[in-house]
């Protein structure tokens, strides 16, 4: 389940690189430039992560490849009553203790455009334990939230929120990105 930064060009051709020098991971495009950070794409304090809405059933073949492969995720934006959506959070470079363990948290949520809140899940487990590899790569979190509106929800634009937290390290990236729902 982990997948090396520079192979994250997963959505909009963008990936995270670790220079050997730097202190903070820093989001770059395909030419290796840096780009600016968004909502869903954030780095602090040697911390990363990523947050992506997809259409794909098929997302854990799409991910568990090998690390050479870059992932074709194709994001959600507008989908129908019915339609499977999955949310899936990336991270990188938690700090990890003296065993070799991480402790990434999150909070989890989905706002509907009633402004009702419809998945509120406050400190739950996104990796724990030994990360064996580089922790450098990208690594995808436990919590692969599975989303479909139903006839009855309403239709427009639902935001999914996310607070990322290297527990260790005492960072929190909050990131955010949002999907439309219209009927039939």
């Amino acid at each position: 389940m982990k997948r090396t930064l520079l192979a994250l060009a997963v959505w909009a051709g963008l990936s995270a690189v670790m220079p050997a020098q730097a202190q903070a991971p820093v989001w770059k495009g395909p030419d290796g430039k840096p780009v600016q950070e968004t909502e869903s794409m954030k780095s602090k304090d040697g911390f990363a992560g990523a947050l992506l809405v997809t259409v794909d059933e098929d997302w854990r073949a799409k991910w568990d490849t090998p690390p050479d492969t870059k992932p074709d995720f194709k994001m959600a934006e507008t989908v129908p009553y019915g339609k499977k959506v999955f949310v899936l959070t990336f991270f990188s470079n938690p700090l990890l203790d003296a065993q070799g363990n991480a402790n990434v948290r999150c909070d989890l949520q989905i706002v509907g455009p009633d402004a009702k809140v419809t998945l509120d899940q406050k400190d739950a487990t996104c990796y724990a334990g030994r990360i064996a590899g580089n922790p450098h790569n990208l690594y995808l979190s436990a919590p692969v939230i599975q989303f479909s509106g139903d006839p009855g929800d309403p239709v427009g634009i639902w935001e999914v929120r996310v607070v990322l937290r290297d527990a260790q390290r005492h960072v929190e990236l909050p990131l955010k990105t949002s999907f439309g729902l219209k009927e039939k």
